[in-house]
């Protein structure tokens, strides 16, 4: 069932067999799999239904730099289905690279494999609805080339991302869940501590408060970290502040090697006028939309000791009038009349020529629009499976390179406890983001290549769009709100924080399910590994021996019991 934390007696004692904190991606997935199996589990999400309200403000801490990270309360959302909320839908595995220990990245490799994901990566599908597990465009989609003539050993062409709907975890499983009889959904219910008993080793309660002052606790089995990287981690840390506890704390990682993913652009793709580019979303016989990119195969990387990342042809800036669509003038018009367009440097200065200008293209473009508009709208907005977004191909021939790449585990990367507290008391987090040097050398020389195999292949040429590149790519901020590390996984803790089954080293009942525990960012979006490593543990549960755990917390102590434990 599904009801509001606000109706739970003060002081209460609620007991099940697991406690999942979060209801996003992570959570929602978790519960599902686990509410089948006979298992009593309690879901605590700190927002509402469908809006996050007054609970967003949680979110809220500090930056040590704001000019490379946005702040910690944008692109994460509380309500039932997380930032799903937000999500745009794009679902990419990691590669079998990313698991490796490389000896030119300092603190790579993963306790697992890809091929021990594989299974769970084709079940993370039907969550995410985004089609088949296939992810070659030779074999997903019709016949054609992203760039015709381009054909270079150190540039594959061959791989695709897919979308989903995209999935609003919410709304689309909030049916499943209001169904599972020993399930139970808590909305409005923030968990702000972890209380160790005090023999330690393993949680004895969760406390939870609601903003309105109800405050009871849950007494679980085991619990599931589930509240996204930064929550988690914060979780941690602010528990471990509050009462000395040691959650996590004999790794010299707890909090550290943070990272998200480099993107933007700073380059454009001049192709020849003869040569025909496949450009924008293609749906393959599904009827899935997907989108091919330019990749640096596994061994190239190797051999050039690059991180991993990924190239996608991109529309023009829409301020930038010279790309004379009539429907992006028309795009960048709406959403800067309507406060959704940031304004640059060239938007504030000389901006009535600039609107002009994107008033001739819309005049001029008449025809495009009448044609294109329709149609788009309609696959945009009234289907069900959106089309992701409006990609316009330019009519000279150049495209702009987005770029998605990987960063470097540093340790000086990190989350912290600032010195404000929120209104439930609980430490805001501090964090201190940190872009390497190795992950701008290495995206200058994967453009570099990416270059060289236009030029060799003769289809055309990068053109930057500083002389500067280095200071160019420190310029791109972390807008994706991609966390990742912070609670990584490794074999031990001198390694990591959590164990290769995402348990907290130290911890016999407590487990992480976030990308906190991915020990490198790898080139992809973070959702679909996610889900697939919440689909992993909730194996791992199921074939815990649950009788075996601390069995005090059978013993009924109040009237609000979740649902009977299950021996």
């Amino acid at each position: 069932m599904i009801e509001d934390a606000y109706h739970i007696q003060r002081d209460s004692v609620l007991r099940c067999d697991l406690c999942i904190v979060g209801a996003g991606p992570a959570g929602i997935t978790l519960a599902l799999e686990l509410g089948e199996s006979g298992r009593s589990v309690i879901v605590l999400e700190a927002g509402g239904r469908n809006h996050a309200g007054k609970s967003l403000d949680l979110y809220r801490g500090e930056l040590v730099d704001p000019a490379y990270h946005l702040p910690t309360q944008k692109a994460r959302y509380r309500q039932l289905g997380g930032t799903s909320a937000l999500w745009g839908g794009r679902c990419v595995p990691y590669d079998a690279i990313d698991f490796e220990q490389r000896d030119y990245v300092r603190d790579s490799g993963w306790p697992i494999d890809r091929s021990d994901l594989d299974p769970y990566y084709r079940r993370a599908h039907v969550y995410c609805e985004c089609g088949e597990f296939d992810y070659e465009a030779t074999s997903a989609l019709e016949g054609g080339e992203l760039v015709e003539g381009l054909h270079d050993p150190d540039v594959s062409t061959d791989t695709i991302e897919r979308w989903g709907p995209p999935t609003r975890f919410g709304k689309r499983y909030a049916s499943q869940l209001q169904r599972l009889r020993n399930l139970r959904v808590l909305l409005n219910a923030a968990c702000h501590h972890l209380r160790v008993a005090q023999t330690g080793g393993h949680i004895e309660a969760l406390e939870v408060a609601t903003l309105s002052g109800t405050t009871f606790e849950i007494r679980a089995s085991r619990t599931v970290l589930a509240g996204g990287c930064l929550e988690s981690t914060r979780l941690l840390l602010s528990s471990n502040a509050r009462d000395g506890a040691n959650l996590g704390e004999d790794s010299p990682w707890l909090g550290r090697g943070y990272m998200c993913h480099l993107n933007g652009v700073i380059a454009r793709a001049r192709f020849k006028p003869d040569v025909r580019v496949k450009f924008g979303y293609e749906i393959d016989r599904h009827g899935v939309y997907c989108r091919r990119r330019f990749w640096i195969p596994a061994a190239v990387q190797r051999r050039f000791r690059l991180l991993n990342s990924y190239f996608t042809l991109d529309r023009p800036l829409l301020e930038d009038a010279d790309h004379r669509s009539s429907i992006m003038s028309l795009a960048f018009i709406v959403k800067t009349l309507a406060g959704k367009l940031e304004s640059s440097d060239s938007t504030r200065s000389g901006k009535y020529e600039l609107y002009w200008k994107h008033l001739r293209n819309v005049l001029a473009g008449s025809p495009e629009m009448l044609s294109v508009l329709p149609s788009w709208s309609r696959s945009r907005f009234l289907q069900e499976r959106r089309m992701p977004s409006l990609l316009v191909k330019p009519k000279n021939n150049l495209f702009h390179i987005y770029f998605h790449a990987e960063q470097v585990p540093d340790m000086s990367s990190r989350i912290a406890l600032s010195e404000e507290r929120d209104a439930l008391g609980q430490p805001r987090l501090m964090v201190d983001f940190r872009i390497t040097d190795m992950d701008v050398d290495s995206l200058r020389r994967s453009h570099e290549l990416l270059d060289t195999a236009f030029r060799k292949s003769g289809v055309g040429e990068l053109e930057y769009n500083s002389d500067d590149v280095d200071d160019e790519i420190r310029a791109q901020k972390a807008t994706l709100g991609h966390h990742i590390g912070s609670l990584r996984m490794a074999e031990n803790s001198r390694q990591g924080v959590v164990d290769p089954e995402c348990r907290v080293f130290g911890t016999a009942n407590l487990y992480v399910a976030s990308s906190a525990v991915f020990p490198t960012s790898s080139q992809a979006n973070p959702t679909l590994t996610i889900v697939a490593l919440a689909i992993r543990l909730a194996d791992h549960l199921k074939g815990q021996p649950w009788e075996s755990m601390d069995q005090r917390m059978m013993s009924p102590t109040s009237d609000n019991s979740a649902v009977a434990v299950h021996a």
